[in-house]
């Protein structure tokens, strides 16, 4: 009898006590990614240097063919967060959906106008044909900005064709296809190897462009703030090694791009890592800029604010307290 009343003390005891941390079940957390690009390099870091198993989550990156499926995904709660372009997730915002951007990955333009190798002005582009991946999307809307702020009206004096992604663009070049076409940076380089000329470098011309980031829904904050803070600071974690352990940042970039070039994997880290803030907030100009392009042909957009679709809340705090610093003390 007194044994029984022991064992049933010790475990009124052990339920007055929450259980260590180890001892719970680590939340799996499914991250959708548009593509394999060193766009994702922040997520990929984190999840190979052991920051977000260190802050008590279990990322899972899912590769997902192209930004209406990860959107769908996300709306429909079979991710919790995705990586997504700025246009796409304000896309979604006028729709009447539920969508926020929570951390910036890349708030620039990383393309460059690459072009046939008997272009050489970008005058020479009139009456020839620009390909890009689809209307609406990044490419689409960077073409239109560098035709026009170079006096080559988009439609009239320089055709605009979706022709698929970097690979078949480029490939589209070669064949003539094409005279020219926006490419990131590890197609635009092996494109320049391959004598082909750049044009236009977006990435130095001051622009500010939110190119492409992590978003979510509010829906999703309100019911996991704490699993969101934890992503963040295990995201900046991940980002402040990648930049600074080139080595860690390399075998990151070989792994998920799955290139075997060094020279391919070296130039994208060194064009990426610079550029890639610690504390990675979402461009406030960039989606402004975005937000401004978009409403030329959907007056919905002149009605939004930036900061109706950012939530830079977390990432706020993370800088506050002081966390970010202390990294690069260590």
């Amino acid at each position: 009898m007194r044994n029984s009343i022991a064992i049933a003390a010790s475990l009124i005891l052990l339920a007055c006590f929450p259980a260590p941390a180890w001892s719970q079940k680590i939340p799996t957390v499914y991250v959708g990614l548009v593509s394999v690009t060193p766009s994702n390099a922040p997520v990929l870091a984190g999840v190979d240097g052991g920051y977000f198993k260190k802050h008590g989550l279990d990322v899972k990156p899912l590769i997902m063919s192209g930004s209406s499926t990860a959107l769908s995904a996300m709306l429909a709660g079979e991710v919790g967060l995705i990586s997504i372009a700025g246009s796409g997730l304000i896309n979604v915002h006028l729709a009447g959906r539920d969508a926020v951007m929570v951390a910036g990955m890349v708030n620039f333009a990383p393309y460059e106008l690459i072009v046939s190798k008997e272009i050489t002005r970008l005058e020479d582009l009139k009456g020839k044909r620009i390909g890009i991946a689809r209307f609406g999307g990044s490419a689409d809307f960077l073409a239109r900005w560098g035709l026009e702020k170079n006096g080559l009206k988009p439609g009239k004096d320089v055709t605009i064709l979706q022709t698929g992604g970097n690979a078949e663009r480029l490939a589209a070049v070669a064949q003539g296809a094409i005279q020219g076409t926006l490419l990131e940076q590890a197609f635009a380089h092996l494109a320049k190897k391959s004598g082909y000329r750049s044009l236009l470098d977006y990435s130095t011309i001051g622009l500010d462009y939110q190119h492409s980031g992590i978003g979510t829904t509010k829906s999703y904050i309100d019911k996991n703030r704490d699993l969101m803070a934890r992503f963040m600071k295990a995201l900046v974690e991940g980002i402040h090694r990648f930049k600074t352990d080139r080595a860690f940042g390399l075998k990151v970039l070989e792994r998920h791009l799955r290139v075997t070039d060094a020279d391919v994997i070296q130039s994208a880290y060194d064009y990426y890592a610079p550029k890639t803030a610690t504390v990675p907030y979402t461009n406030l100009k960039g989606m402004k800029f975005l937000l401004d392009t978009i409403a030329e042909s959907n007056p919905k957009a002149k009605a939004v604010k930036p900061d109706e679709i950012i939530e830079n809340s977390f990432l706020q705090e993370i800088e506050t307290s002081g966390f970010a610093k202390q990294l690069g003390a260590k």
